[in-house]
């Protein structure tokens, strides 16, 4: 697996497919829950409904779904760290 991820993936809020977003995501080698970090952009109303979810989640291009932890962000931007699912 690249130590880089980008692609566009779907945004899944309290097991609702919401919109497709685009990620840049680098990956975390230290063991632990964290898996990647970065950055996800997408419209506002979805970026505002991440932080307000009990679960959100990202299905990744070519890849897994993982959950997201929301950092900080805006104007359709949001820093997030990926966990497992």
């Amino acid at each position: 697996m690249d130590d880089e991820l980008t692609g566009d993936g779907m945004i899944i809020l309290d097991g609702e497919s919401v919109e497709t977003v685009y990620y840049s995501l680098t990956m975390v080698l230290a063991p632990g829950p964290v898996i990647a970090e970065g950055s996800i952009t997408g419209s506002e109303d979805v970026m505002k409904r991440i932080k307000g979810a009990n679960a959100a989640k990202l299905a990744l291009a070519d890849g897994p779904t993982v959950a997201l932890r929301c950092h900080g962000g805006r104007s359709g931007v949001r820093w997030v760290k990926a966990v497992r699912a």
